[in-house]
């Protein structure tokens, strides 16, 4: 485990918070942490599997939920389905690298992976607090992830962090993504812009295979729907519905012209 960092947490904002882990282990752990490195998170009750988890949730109203991803029988997402309301912020708890921590990321919501990093702990807390205080749409966020966690489906919005805001962008409105370093620039269809700190490979995990966005160069992920020509020859340029215009890989081309026949 890492050395801590030091790492301001308002102790003033106190966070009534559950631990929902099928291990007791895992509960106490995380129980011991946060009474030293975060003693405003109080907890106020424990759950070791889904059903007792929903029971807790409905009776104590919890601001905070720690709710680890894989328990024995239903998983920690049944517990976010069967809730009515959510009206609650949730940090995953989890063992393993998967493509639920890619949409729990794109919905921004935060996870932990075990075993425990103090940093990551306190940074989570951080943000969770952050978010708590300004109520930021917990259940279009829950929900929209429940949705992509759904491969039969793709993915309908992502979350943009903007100030103190998270924008629930409308993918069938982005007309391309484009990668600059490490940054990636969101264009819409209304001639909005936004910044993260997202990676284009992470967009494209994300979107999944299903997707109609198509990677047409090394720095340009493109929505099909907002292309308006391209030319014949080589090299291959498409022009976008905001006039601007990008080269196709050469690689990319066929793949390119079959999703805009698709589209069509």
């Amino acid at each position: 485990m890492l050395t801590p960092r030091k790492m301001q947490i308002d102790f003033h904002k106190q966070i009534k918070a559950i631990i929902v882990d099928d291990e007791q282990d895992g509960r106490e752990v995380l129980s011991h942490l946060l009474s030293v490195y975060a003693p405003n998170v109080v907890i106020i009750g424990q759950a070791e599997d889904a059903d007792t988890a929903c029971e807790l949730i409905d009776q104590l109203q919890p601001q905070l939920v720690f709710l680890d991803i894989q328990m024995g029988g239903k998983n920690g997402f049944s517990v976010l389905e069967a809730c009515k309301k959510i009206e609650f912020e949730v940090i995953f708890v989890t063992s393993y690298e998967q493509y639920s921590l890619t949409a729990i990321k794109f919905n921004a919501l935060d996870y932990l992976l075990k075993p425990l990093d103090i940093d990551e702990l306190k940074a989570a807390i951080n943000k969770a607090t952050n978010r708590i205080g300004t109520k930021l749409e917990y259940e279009v966020r829950i929900k929209n992830l429940l949705e992509n966690l759904d491969r039969k489906q793709t993915p309908k919005k992502i979350a943009v962090h903007l100030k103190d805001s998270v924008y629930m962008v409308n993918l069938a409105e982005v007309m391309y993504i484009e990668a600059d370093g490490n940054y990636c620039h969101i264009f819409t269809q209304q001639n909005q812009t936004y910044m993260t700190t997202r990676m284009l490979k992470e967009f494209e995990e994300y979107l999944g295979e299903r997707s109609s966005f198509v990677r047409i160069n090394k720095s340009i992920l493109a929505n099909p729907d907002f292309i308006v020509k391209y030319s014949k020859g080589e090299p291959c340029i498409l022009t976008m519905e905001n006039t601007r215009t990008f080269e196709v890989s050469r690689r990319k081309k066929q793949e390119i012209l079959d999703k805009l026949k698709k589209s069509k």
